[in-house]
């Protein structure tokens, strides 16, 4: 039997609904980053695509349809269909798996995480780049002003919280949260806790590697990232495929390039969710004992950096409402309510909170905040700098975000 007579659909894709000249249309992408293309189809179409699940034949898929819908697809229709998902690598085939396994043996093989989002989410060019970051800071544009040495208090700043959604929706709660950095007392490596989108093996992945901007790159701190392997009980770099395409700590990367070329850090994707945390709970908090051994480590100068969004509200997240401005005031008071918990490090009440309602404002950071807060508990506290949203298409769906600085208690 051809390996394609019953099609399958690999990992790693998202489909996204939107409109084109007025007829409802879905996207269909992959999040992982192999397929250099997006497809778009009509709902039958995807409603065909989604039957494609190993177990039915195209005769299967056809029958099915036709008993749902009435609607004959010819077996030649359904067979271009599966070509051109093969030919845009979005089935698990055997051409899928050797694709695959030359691109991850090639990224782990690099010293270097090149960057995948210059020229799309920010500017490839640095001077062009120099110029919008500065902007974010400008108090017109919602900033805190430009970072001024003469205000500074030397505060020793232990821990940051940033967005990660795009620059151009979040820049100036990025700018808040990097001011503070550079107006306090530093570390020289920040351990970038990232948001993992995708799931990631034992919950963290550490890459190795320097990460590329368009200022230059942004070196690994490898002796902090050889005594993480040495101490951790598990393997942290089996996820580290997922660095690849990841934005979270991109972004921040860009930040650190542009404001603080001596930082070093070190990368570790983070992911775990409500149905996980029953299980996950002494091994994660294992983890993080090992990052406030380093963070608090008198010979070391270490800092822990949040890369998060919060709330994810509207039709683009699935939700089958369109958001107004009560339903974003709600969540900005909600999100409040998680943020003074954050302030004062109570890394269990912040996790209880997000699991009362199984996360349902899908907060995009919960295992990174939930860390921090664990690495800092009683001996930081926090000041919430920005707290803003960003609509971000014509159905009203939004996301929420903000800026945070943690002190150590001797210095507040």
């Amino acid at each position: 039997m051809p390996q394609n007579e019953n099609p399958k659909l690999r990992n790693g894709l998202e489909a996204l609904p939107f409109e084109h000249s007025g007829k409802k249309m879905i996207l269909l992408r992959d999040r992982i980053g192999y397929a250099k293309e997006q497809l778009a189809f009509s709902p039958p179409a995807v409603s065909i695509i989604a039957k494609m699940d190993g177990g039915n034949s195209l005769r299967d898929i056809q029958a099915e349809f036709m008993r749902e819908t009435g609607q004959l697809v010819h077996i030649e229709e359904l067979s271009s269909l599966v070509q051109t998902l093969d030919e845009h690598l979005f089935l698990d085939t055997e051409k899928f798996r050797e694709y695959a396994a030359g691109e991850i043996a090639a990224f782990l093989d690099s010293p270097v995480r090149k960057m995948r989002h210059a020229g799309q989410s920010y500017p490839r060019e640095p001077e062009k780049l120099r110029s919008l970051l500065d902007s974010f800071f400008e108090l017109e544009n919602g900033g805190p002003g430009l970072p001024n040495p003469a205000n500074s208090q030397r505060k020793k700043i232990v821990g940051l919280v940033a967005p990660h959604i795009d620059l151009n929706a979040g820049g100036a709660c990025f700018a808040h949260a990097y001011k503070a950095a550079a107006e306090s007392e530093s570390p020289d490596t920040w351990i970038i806790l990232g948001t993992g989108h995708d799931p990631v093996d034992n919950c963290f992945a550490l890459t190795v590697k320097d990460f590329e901007t368009p200022f230059g790159n942004i070196p690994c701190d490898s002796e902090l990232c050889s005594e993480l392997l040495r101490a951790a009980n598990f393997d942290l770099r089996a996820g580290e495929y997922n660095h690849r395409i990841e934005h979270t700590i991109e972004f921040q990367a860009v930040f650190l390039a542009f404001m603080n070329r001596r930082a070093r850090i070190v990368p570790i994707l983070c992911s775990f969710g409500t149905e996980e945390w029953s299980s996950s709970k002494n091994f994660v908090d294992s983890f993080a004992r090992k990052l406030r051994e380093l963070t608090f480590d008198e010979n070391r100068s270490v800092g822990i950096l949040a890369s998060v969004d919060l709330a994810h509200v509207g039709p683009r997240y699935g939700d089958i409402f369109q958001p107004d401005r009560a339903t974003i005031a709600h969540n900005m008071n909600s999100d409040a309510d998680l943020l003074r918990m954050l302030e004062t490090c109570r890394a269990d009440a912040f996790i209880d909170r997000i699991n009362r309602d199984a996360n349902s404002r899908k907060i995009c950071g919960v295992a990174p905040l939930y860390v921090l807060a664990k690495v800092l508990e009683g001996r930081a506290k926090g000041v919430t700098l920005s707290h803003s949203h960003a609509v971000v298409d014509e159905n009203g769906s939004f996301v929420t975000f903000a800026g945070m600085a943690f002190y150590e208690q001797s210095d507040i």
